[in-house]
């Protein structure tokens, strides 16, 4: 992740709008990515470069993790009562892992830093030559690299959830839910992270204002969210605020989310299979988000 003194930088791929995560424990998508990493290492070392396999941890589960994700209203009012919708809560409660997991470290980062600019040019062209034919090899699938497999992943999701637009009874508490919000919008996978969304935008614009140096451009087709640094005193007015407008969000999605979210979370953990990617919650909820480096 992009970091400078005053906010750190988040990619999010596409626009803003709502993907909900898929369930964690997916063996075969985790067996998947674990085979596109051995790929990965063997053709890189044929090529007489240095890789280690990285592929994600498996994601440890928190406690009512799993039933928010499948719409269970409890467990979402419990989150949501301390957390919100989790955008000013990793400030608030910097020590608190459910809004503050432990990163991964990638065990190629040490052996990328040794290397001059023109080794890491020819190393990086190489992983990614490398990672597209490993995608072949394991998932039967053409990407030219890893930013065009996140590309492809995404649009797959958005296709495959595109269905839940056209589920009547979705639509007709899609309505309901729209007309309690206050909002136009009633389709139900736009409506699944909207007031998220909003309070993303909030935080990314608080951000800004505190930017030292030259703001980073976003590339064509992504959206840069700057993420604060503040301190916990001076975030707890806007986490104070989040969390309002987050259970207000449940209570007027109280029938739309049981009824919306298991069909998302099975549709989007089969596309996550299918690209060979375990479906971990994300540290930015409801979003495929990549790294800006």
């Amino acid at each position: 992740m992009f970091i400078a003194k005053a906010v750190a930088v988040t990619l999010l791929a596409g626009s803003f709008g709502g993907l909900t995560s898929p369930p964690s424990g997916d063996a075969a998508a985790y067996e998947r990515q674990t085979r596109l990493e051995a790929e990965r290492v063997a053709c890189m070392t044929e090529r007489g470069l240095d890789y280690v396999a990285s592929p994600e941890p498996r994601h440890e589960w928190q406690p009512g993790e799993r039933e928010r994700l499948a719409g269970d209203l409890e467990a979402l009012r419990a989150y949501r009562a301390k957390y919100g919708f989790g955008v000013w809560s990793p400030n608030v409660h910097p020590k608190d892992r459910v809004v503050n997991p432990v990163q991964h470290e990638n065990p190629n980062d040490k052996t990328l830093m040794a290397l001059s600019a023109g080794e890491l040019k020819k190393w990086r062209a190489a992983d990614e030559s490398c990672f597209s034919q490993a995608v072949k090899e394991v998932l039967g699938k053409s990407v030219t690299s890893q930013e065009d497999y996140y590309d492809r992943l995404e649009a797959a999701v958005r296709k495959s959830l595109s269905v839940l637009d056209q589920d009547k009874d979705l639509v007709r508490l899609g309505e309901r839910f729209a007309t309690c919000l206050g909002v136009g919008e009633t389709r139900p996978t736009a409506l699944d992270g909207l007031s998220h969304t909003k309070i993303l935008r909030q935080a990314s614009d608080v951000a800004r204002k505190t930017w030292k140096g030259e703001l980073p451009e976003a590339p064509k087709g992504r959206t840069v969210v700057f993420r604060p640094n503040l301190k916990p005193a001076q975030a707890r007015p806007y986490l104070d605020k989040e969390i309002k407008t987050a259970l207000k969000d449940l209570e007027c999605g109280k029938d739309f989310y049981p009824a919306y979210s298991p069909k998302a979370m099975e549709i989007t953990s089969r596309v996550y299979q299918e690209f060979g990617r375990e479906g971990a919650a994300q540290a930015v909820p409801s979003r495929i988000h990549r790294k800006l480096v």
